[in-house]
């Protein structure tokens, strides 16, 4: 899979994993909430910039809501519940960009423990857990269950697994479940499919 594959890959994952709205191009995209609603959004973005996370995912959430017409309470609670999920993904992961740290908040939203996160992120050895917590969150949403897809996803990626393992493994695990494969068993059965990476240990000098 070239690296321009992967990126478009990563990017088509991320808008239908994590389903960003989008801000269109409107000067002032929360000009639309009522004066009340956007007032209390406006306080979570601020709290937002103070605790270091992304605004960009609060800022969608208002603005879906606005799209499907939800009441101005219902929007301000999403919102607020948005701000929460991240604020809890980044103590478990202390991501370094928003697509990683937005991939570790949907993480959670779809069951995923903040300590299995934070036992990806121990072992990142300074590689991005974006493209491995957009595929897992994608696998629970197909219906791979939840434990399984974490302990798979765990394994491949301690054991050295690619941003490309990883995308393979999705759209194989895809076309299988189309097929009437049950999903777990499509996960697993791809899975053996990718090679262990890990680097071998250099044996101890006598």
């Amino acid at each position: 899979m070239t690296t321009h594959f992967a990126r478009v890959a990563v990017a088509a994952l991320l808008a239908v994993v994590l389903a960003p709205s989008a801000r269109g191009q409107m000067r002032d995209p929360l000009g639309q909430l009522e004066p009340s609603v956007r007032y209390s959004v406006e306080l979570l973005l601020d709290s937002a910039r103070l605790a270091g996370v992304p605004t960009r995912p609060l800022e969608s959430k208002a603005l879906e809501g606005l799209s499907k017409r939800a009441d101005g309470r219902k929007i301000v609670l999403e919102v607020r519940r948005v701000l929460r999920d991240l604020r809890e993904a980044r103590s478990a992961v202390g991501a370094r960009s928003e697509d990683e740290l937005t991939a570790a908040a949907a993480a959670l939203r779809v069951g995923i423990t903040r300590a299995e996160l934070a036992r990806l992120a121990s072992s990142r050895q300074d590689k991005q857990l974006t493209v491995p917590l957009v595929v897992l969150v994608d696998l629970i949403s197909r219906g791979v269950p939840r434990d399984t897809a974490s302990q798979t996803i765990s394994q491949l990626w301690q054991h050295g697994a690619a941003d490309d393992d990883f995308l393979g493994l999705w759209s194989g695990v895809q076309r299988d479940i189309v097929s009437g494969t049950d999903p777990g068993a499509a996960l697993m059965n791809r899975a053996r499919e990718i090679p262990s990476r890990a680097p071998v240990a250099s044996p101890r000098p006598e």
